[in-house]
């Protein structure tokens, strides 16, 4: 008797082409190591499939989007069945490797624009079968949509809410696997892109500069006419964005306390060591924005006198091999903040923004939250923390 195939991955019965960009292929392999492709939401054999690809020289785009394409159609068949929970996981892990697709399209920004595009179709997908269809929120600011996703708890009133964005290129979608340790915790989270980033950019010609924290005013406003949170916010970034929550949160007192996980008050310092990571910045600021433009944007957001003037508490997450930003810039973060009340929660395995603890960075922060904004924090147990004290 031959046993028929129902089905087979086209990743196996496609052979793309030789790479014509093998030096950014190889830079996309370093830059998105097994740990953050999984934090931002592939699945593991994707992630696997991925590199062993590329690895054999094939380009890092093509195979990121066949291999979304595969989930996408499992995703499909999965719905058509009747099995919700298994179809949102595969739409899940398509918009993963649509976002690690585009990430490699700066210079095409045609392509990228299509591949984030579908990302967000996909999550969008994910969300409408997980009871999330109502989660979009469209936030205008200076005439521009800026996008976000809103999930509430199962609790009575109007819980506070945390505002959680990315940096550079880990935008919005890519923080959706933290969203259950905050609605567990009694808290609203909101998954937010800031002018400079997703379709606010890409789609939509918003560009960072240093009135972004209107934006960020505007969705707390457009929160609040939701029924969340009212005058008890919190903001969380990753990377470049936990340097800018801490401005955010300098300038609106409706947020109470603020995280930055992989931030920097000396942004300098990593950007002109990385030129890469600095061009990508550049992109958030405009199109043909200079090394001068984004130097100039560090300055005017002033950080240093931003940190030692607010009030709300702060919460430092860094990693001991963190390449970006050092011991020394997070110690600096913390000494500024002289009287006000400050956490330090170091990893001394962590890489930038702790991708490789990620359950545990989301249990900590979403813990740090609740116990700043309505109850006492979680446990502690497994790394160092203590309020910082100086060296």
């Amino acid at each position: 008797m031959t046993a028929q195939s129902i089905r087979i991955d086209s990743y196996l019965g496609s052979t793309p082409p030789p790479s014509v960009e093998p030096e950014l292929d190889l830079a996309m392999l370093r830059a998105y190591s097994i740990e953050r492709s999984i934090d931002y939401g592939c699945s593991l054999e994707d992630v696997l499939k991925l590199r062993r690809r590329v690895e054999s020289g094939s380009n890092w785009v093509e195979v990121a989007l066949l291999l979304a394409r595969d989930s996408t159609a499992r995703a499909a068949l999965e719905r058509d069945r009747g099995r919700a929970r298994a179809a949102a996981g595969f739409y899940l892990h398509a918009s993963a490797c649509y976002r690690l697709a585009q990430a490699a399209l700066e210079e095409r920004p045609a392509e990228r624009l299509d591949a984030y595009q579908k990302n967000v179709a996909a999550f969008g997908s994910a969300m409408a079968l997980l009871g999330y269809g109502n989660a979009g929120v469209d936030v205008l600011h200076r005439g521009r949509r800026h996008g976000a996703w809103l999930f509430r708890p199962d609790v009575p009133g109007s819980p506070p809410c945390v505002v959680v964005w990315g940096g550079a290129d880990g935008w919005c979608e890519a923080f959706f696997g933290s969203v259950p340790r905050f609605l567990e915790r009694g808290l609203a989270v909101c998954l937010l892109e800031l002018p400079g980033q997703g379709l606010a950019r890409l789609q939509n010609g918003s560009f960072l500069d240093a009135r972004f924290t209107d934006m960020v005013a505007a969705t707390l406003d457009e929160l609040a006419a939701r029924g969340v949170a009212g005058e008890n916010f919190g903001v969380a970034g990753h990377s470049l964005g936990g340097s800018l929550a801490l401005r955010a949160a300098a300038m609106d007192s409706r947020i109470r306390a603020a995280c930055t996980n992989g931030g920097s008050v000396d942004m300098k310092l990593g950007l002109t060591k990385f030129p890469r990571v600095l061009k990508r910045v550049g992109r958030m600021i405009g199109n043909d924005a200079s090394e001068a433009d984004v130097l100039g944007l560090i300055d005017e957001l002033d950080l240093q006198v931003a940190v030692s003037a607010m009030p709300s508490p702060v919460l430092c997450m860094h990693g001991g091999q963190d390449v970006l930003v050092t011991d020394e810039e997070a110690h600096r973060l913390l000494a500024l903040r002289g009287a006000y009340p400050s956490t330090y929660e170091y990893w001394p395995e962590g890489i930038h923004c702790l991708n490789n603890h990620s359950i545990e960075r989301d249990c900590v922060v979403a813990s740090w939250f609740a116990g700043q904004l309505h109850g006492p924090a979680g446990s502690r147990a497994g790394r160092q923390t203590a309020p910082y004290q100086g060296e």
